[in-house]
This record gives structure tokens, sequence and C-alpha cells, in this order.
């Protein structure tokens, strides 16, 4: 048995287990498995064994954002191994290879959408995003009257994209930082984008997808600077005819933007209308120094230095380990206070889903003393990250 990136000959065999585990059509997914703008052998993943694959994955690279901060990250996709081999540990060996190649890579940190959370928590990844989410009955939408300054998306549209979603960027933590082939990605998708202009004035867009057999629209991806640009994008749903059901998802603080209901009728309300919250990505420490070279430019200075312990079973001596230095400190310091606890809690609290002081609060990481914790909330901060439908892999 090995592990390893595929043979250019293994390919076809790759996306054939992949299309029979997910229940794909070959041909309509052979064009997309190829023509993927991240496509990269060396980021394929198989465990072949006798000459058959048995498993594989996908990694995803990108970067995020977490606060002022840039992440690197490798998403993992498409695991999936054949029928005849599941539950023998196949795909486990695949995934405690891979976190073992992205250490030695020094990637601070993978993400996951999980089809089993239990699964995937056994290899160290922590759930560490939630969103809210809600399927609306279009009629249930005011008909602004700013949905005539909707138009569909033209040429010369991406780069307000671009700058709409940089914005967006800097308010909303957990998402990815949309690089060219992000872009072309998304772009190229059977979705419809139209785009909230006033007069020259792009204020706002949105991508989403008709689903007609489910007489059904799926919001991917709604960004706007202004509230007529809210108002513009909501008025289109309500007045576009396009389905009768509108189904969106977005930040946990931020459902408040689709709270406005046209109704008189609280029953209609209460019967028509569903939503709550929901867990979406999974997040995992891979490199511990490697991720805090990321986030310490954007720490505010403090006097002494923090020793992080993350026991971690899956890495090299069985544990990551960094120092916490205030950004411009050249000396050695010796850090005489110290935080140490398990790869799930310390992977939520770097993502910003868990704040230290919960965490110590709750038993889940011990500290030197207690008030650490309040210089590693100001660290890391809770930012309730989220990643639209568009960008997810």
């Amino acid at each position: 048995m090995e592990i390893r990136a595929p043979y250019p000959n293994e390919l076809d065999e790759m996306l054939e287990l992949m299309c029979r585990a997910f229940e794909l059509d070959v041909e309509l997914a052979r064009d997309i498995f190829y023509s993927d703008p991240f496509f990269d052998l060396l980021e394929r993943r198989v465990l072949v064994d006798r000459g058959k694959v048995i498993s594989c994955l996908t990694i995803v690279p990108g970067v995020i954002a977490l606060g002022a901060a840039r992440i690197p990250v490798a998403g993992i996709a498409g695991v999936a191994t054949d029928e005849a081999f599941r539950r023998r540990g196949y795909a486990g060996a695949l995934l405690r290879d891979t976190i073992k190649l992205l250490y030695r890579k020094k990637v601070p940190l993978s993400m996951l959408y999980p089809f089993s959370p239990r699964y995937y928590r056994k290899f160290g990844w922590e759930t560490a995003s939630v969103e809210w989410w809600c399927e609306i009955p279009s009629a249930l939408l005011p008909p602004y009257s700013e949905s005539r300054f909707v138009r569909p998306y033209q040429a010369g549209d991406l780069e307000h994209m671009r700058r709409l979603h940089d914005v967006h960027l800097h308010n909303t933590a957990g998402g990815f930082v949309r690089e060219p082939a992000r872009w072309q990605w998304i772009l190229r998708q059977k979705y419809q984008t139209v785009i909230a202009d006033f007069h020259g004035a792009v204020e706002g867009y949105m991508i989403y997808e008709v689903q007609s057999g489910r007489n059904r629209v799926e919001v991917r991806e709604i960004i706007f600077i202004t509230s007529r640009a809210q108002r513009a994008l909501l008025g289109f749903l309500s007045s576009a005819n396009l389905a009768d059901t509108i189904g969106v998802c977005a930040p946990v603080y931020r459902a408040q933007q689709w709270s406005t209901w046209l109704t008189d009728n609280e029953d209609e309300l209460l019967s028509q209308v569903r939503g709550g919250l929901r867990p979406t990505y999974m997040l995992r420490i891979t490199h511990l120094p490697a991720l805090i070279e990321c986030l310490r430019p954007h720490w505010r200075s403090w006097q002494e230095a923090i020793r992080i312990v993350v026991d971690d079973s899956f890495v090299p001596g069985g544990k990551h380990q960094a120092v916490l230095t205030p950004e411009g400190s050249d000396k050695p310091i010796r850090a005489t206070s110290w935080a140490r606890g398990g790869i799930h809690t310390w992977s939520q609290i770097v993502g910003g889903y868990l704040l230290p002081s919960e965490a110590f609060s709750a038993g889940l990481i011990t500290l030197s003393q207690p008030e650490v914790a309040e210089v590693l909330d100001d660290l890391f901060p809770k930012c309730y990250p989220f990643t639209t439908l568009a960008e997810r892999f």
C-alpha cells in the first residue's frame, strides 16, 4: 500500500472513484475535474494498493481572512473510498498522511466541509463556523422600489465585484481571499449574477442558482455596501418571479438583514418560514508556528511571552509548540506563562469560534495562571467566521 500524488494515467481512475462515491455522472464531471483552476497533480492524493486506487482526496489551496490577518489554508475535498474497501481504515490512513504532509509543508490550517463531523473529529478537525439559514417564501419579501436598479452581470463587472468582496472580507472573518483562479471557478458555475447599479455606482451584487425542479432559488452569495443596495437585491428576489421559495444563509450576526417580512398574518409567517443555526466548516491547526507567524504582525503589543502547547497525536512529537511574543521582539524572551490544550479546542480558538477564556472556564485548556486568559482573548478574539455558498468546495 502506498499514499502519494496520482500518476497521470491514474487520474481517470480517481475521477471514476469520486463519481461512484458521490453519485455523479462521469462525463459531466470530467470537464470540471480537468478544467478545475486549482488542478495540480501534487494537490491530489491517492491510496493505492496492488495497483488499484482505493481512496482519494483533493487538497484545495487558499487563503482565508481572520481579522486583518491572511492565513494560508489547505481545504480538503472529495474524500472517497471504493465501496468494496470501505470501513477498513483506508480513508483514515489517507487523512493521517495528508496531515503529516501539510505539517511538513508548514501549512498553518486545514479546512473541510464534512459529510460527518463525528468522523473527521477523530482526525483533529473541529467545528469552527456556524451560520444562520432560512427558507423564505418570495411573496413575504418586501417589493422594494430600488429593485429597478438591479441588472444582469455584464463584461467589466468583475472589477466592481472584486472591490465589493474586498470590503466584505474586511468585515467578515472566515472568507477566502479571491485570487483570479477562485473568481474564475465561481463565475464558470451554472449560476446567475445580478448587479445593484445606481447610475454607474455599483454598490452590491448577488450570485444565485435557480433550482427549477424545486421551484426554489438558492442565494449563493449576496454582498452590498449600502442599505439601498440591500433593498435593491431583496426587492429583486421579491419581484423577479424567480421561484416561490428563497434559500439563504448568512453570518449569525447578520440575520436581522433578512428579518423584514411582508405579512400581516403571523400564522402564515410561522408556517411558511423555516430557519435556524447550523454548523458549516471544520478547522484544524496543521502547523502552529507558521500560523503564529501569520497572526503576529496584527497583534497589539503586550508585556510577556506566552508558550502555547497544542496536543496533537498526528504530528511528530505529539504536539505543536509556539511562543507568542509581541511584534518587533528581536531578542529571545523567556516564556514564564503558558497555555495548553488539545487540537480540537485550539483549532476553534485560533479560528475565532471560541474565546480562550470560554475554553478555560469550560476546562478545555489549562493556563499557568487565570490572568493569561485575558491576554489570549485579545490575541484570539471571537469573530463568527463565515463562508458564502459560492466559495465552498
